[in-house]
């Protein structure tokens, strides 16, 4: 009798040690500004789309921008001059100087000319690295495939870069999405991100993984698990995460 029970009882235990209910929210979800300054030119995404990673979002007017890049270019290529003169100088000097007929004066200035010449050039290479980012983060890109949440930039829009930079775009992932819930810290204890876990929402189970156990300022914790962005999964749908 005692086996019978004890064999009822373990076919009739649930499937998941905790049923948990949650919330779906995006995940990844980034606020898009510019660290550079500008007039914002074009806007090139809708709320509601999806772009792939590495998508132009926007572009400010980048006429200061490349202006900058060819004044460094053209002084790159004035001093890349100055250094070749220079070093032919310093050839020269060490040629006149080996066969004695220069001295260690003319020999220390040709060093001295050409240690300038580099050092110069050297300034003149780095501000044209420095245009060119600059001229780069005047068009904000994805930095994964994502689904915009909103846009706040319009054509005609200053974006400040100093200081607290507005914000232009927000964007979440596309191809994923999370379960939000809370859970004691006794639960907490026995988690780690990376744990399978599965999400019941709109009548399907999904099978995901936990993505993040977060401390909350009432002593208990909030449960993130990820799942696969399906068809029709957005942020506030209510769910259910399942823990084995």
């Amino acid at each position: 009798m005692m086996l019978r029970i004890a064999l009822l009882t373990l076919f009739t235990l649930p499937a998941w040690a905790a049923e948990l209910p949650a919330q779906l929210d995006w995940s990844q979800r980034v606020e898009i500004a510019t660290p550079v300054s500008g007039v914002v030119e074009t806007v090139n995404v809708l709320p509601g789309q999806q772009v792939q990673k590495g998508s132009v979002l926007l572009s400010l007017n980048q006429t200061a921008f490349k202006a900058s890049l060819m004044e460094a270019r053209a002084d790159v290529d004035r001093l890349g001059q100055e250094m070749a003169d220079a070093q032919r100088e310093l050839d020269r000097a060490n040629e006149l100087y080996a066969r004695t007929v220069s001295s260690t004066t003319e020999l220390d200035a040709a060093k001295l000319r050409h240690t300038r010449a580099a050092a110069q050039l050297a300034g003149a290479e780095a501000r044209v690295e420095r245009a060119r980012r600059l001229l780069d983060e005047s068009e904000p890109r994805a930095p994964y495939d994502a689904l915009v949440l909103d846009r706040i930039a319009e054509p005609g829009m200053a974006a400040a870069g100093q200081c607290q930079p507005p914000v232009l775009l927000v964007l979440a992932r596309a191809d994923e999405i999370l379960a939000r819930g809370g859970i004691t810290a006794g639960q907490a204890a026995g988690i780690k991100p990376g744990d399978k876990a599965a999400v019941s929402v709109g009548g399907k189970t999904v099978a995901g993984k936990v993505a993040a156990v977060r401390a909350r300022a009432d002593g208990r914790y909030q449960l993130d698990v990820a799942i696969p962005r399906g068809h029709g999964l957005m942020a506030g749908m209510s769910a259910t995460i399942r823990l084995p």
